[in-house]
């Protein structure tokens, strides 16, 4: 059962409001940030997002949320920014905040990332996205590359790294490295 209250300001901006009733029934244990046994949970969870325009040089939303886990609650606090520096550039900075308390353990997980885009040219752009998770201690990069070499087809690189900090090494320990690229071609026929 899901239900929506939405509020729109004005053209550009947006306030909605959500009451969500949700019924999980767990076939085996999961893991998230506690381990939460199997069983079946009722909970409902209300939030609160806050849309500024797309159509604006700075934008982006703001979502607050609380209410039932597993037994337990969960707040849930993000925000995640656009900045257009010019057309061809822009930065995405975001973080999010969650805590939960359960019967079975308490979590809090901190998220904090920025992604960063330069369009070369209408079909190219290079992208980089790096988070941070404070409760395991760990770092993500990851480096895109697309170019639309003819229409619907595309040349994907993509260069990708992940690092823990969580035995307090500077510089951190790196975990995996993966390089990827992909070509995709559209056949018509």
């Amino acid at each position: 059962m899901k239900g929506t209250f939405r509020l729109e300001f004005t053209n550009t901006d947006r306030v909605s409001i959500q009451v969500i009733d949700s019924i999980e029934q767990l076939d085996t244990e999961v893991n998230l940030g506690v381990t939460v046994p199997v069983g079946r949970y009722d909970f409902r969870q209300a939030r609160v997002f806050y849309e500024l325009s797309p159509s604006r040089p700075l934008s982006g939303f703001l979502a607050v949320a609380h209410g039932g886990f597993y037994g337990g609650t969960i707040t849930e606090a993000s925000w995640r920014g656009r900045v257009e520096l010019s057309s061809r550039f822009f930065v995405e900075p975001s973080l999010s905040v969650n805590r939960v308390r359960t019967p079975f353990g308490n979590s809090n997980s901190h998220l904090f990332g920025g992604r960063t885009t330069f369009t070369l040219t209408p079909r190219m752009f290079l992208s980089a996205l790096v988070q941070y998770r404070a409760d395991s201690r760990t770092m993500t990069a990851n480096a895109r590359f697309r170019w639309e070499y003819a229409p619907g087809s595309d040349l994907f690189l993509v260069y990708s790294d992940g690092r823990s900090a969580s035995e307090g090494r500077f510089p951190s320990t790196l975990e995996n490295r993966s390089i990827v690229v992909k070509v995709t071609r559209l056949f018509r026929w």
